[in-house]
């Protein structure tokens, strides 16, 4: 079954065909005037509602991704560290201290122009999610990475753990850049 906290196709397709059954209505019985398109529109008004009152799981982490990515070519590390967990640990990270460490360093060599996602798979169970992100990172001429091209394909692997009702980065592993595996220490 759907859940229409996640997706607001379902009440839009409703209220789609309520329309159509209100206008059938309305053309059989023109004395009921407009009464019969009150029910589209509030079911209009209930999509809409619910998917501005509700934020699911899922929305909550896939807002990540974007506020790091635009953060990420601000060199605003603040941002991307208030999305990461104070549990943080990775393959060549002990804390989040190291973390802000290593992304101060590469952010500042790497001179992003843009970011944009090619793909972002997440599986949410329980309090703990995974991702799956694949980009294409277009460079400044004057980056220290602009060497190899100025279009950078990079696969990350993301874990995510809810702390208090907020969903942070637990884990951030590098799987690839530019096709080729990689991790962070290559990075450096």
């Amino acid at each position: 079954m759907w859940n229409v906290l996640e997706n607001c196709w379902l009440l839009l397709t409703l209220a789609g065909i309520a329309l159509v059954a209100a206008s059938v209505v309305r053309q059989e019985k023109p004395e009921w005037g407009y009464k019969p398109l009150l029910v589209p529109l509030l079911l209009l008004i209930l999509t809409f509602g619910l998917d501005y009152a509700f934020v699911t799981d899922y929305e909550a982490v896939s807002s990540i991704v974007p506020t790091c990515r635009r953060a990420a070519i601000n060199n605003d590390t603040r941002t991307i560290l208030s999305h990461v967990s104070p549990n943080y640990r990775d393959s060549a990270h002990d804390d989040k201290t190291a973390l802000q460490r290593a992304a101060e360093r590469v952010l500042e060599k790497a001179s992003l122009k843009k970011i944009r996602t090619q793909s972002h798979v997440i599986t949410i169970t329980g309090d703990q999610a995974e991702s799956r992100l694949s980009i294409a990172a277009h460079l400044n001429t004057d980056s220290q990475y602009s060497a190899a091209g100025s279009l950078v394909f990079v696969e990350m692997e993301f874990e995510y753990e809810k702390i208090a009702g907020t969903w942070l980065i637990r884990r951030m592993e590098i799987a690839s850049v530019n096709y080729q595996p990689m991790d962070w220490a290559d990075i450096y």
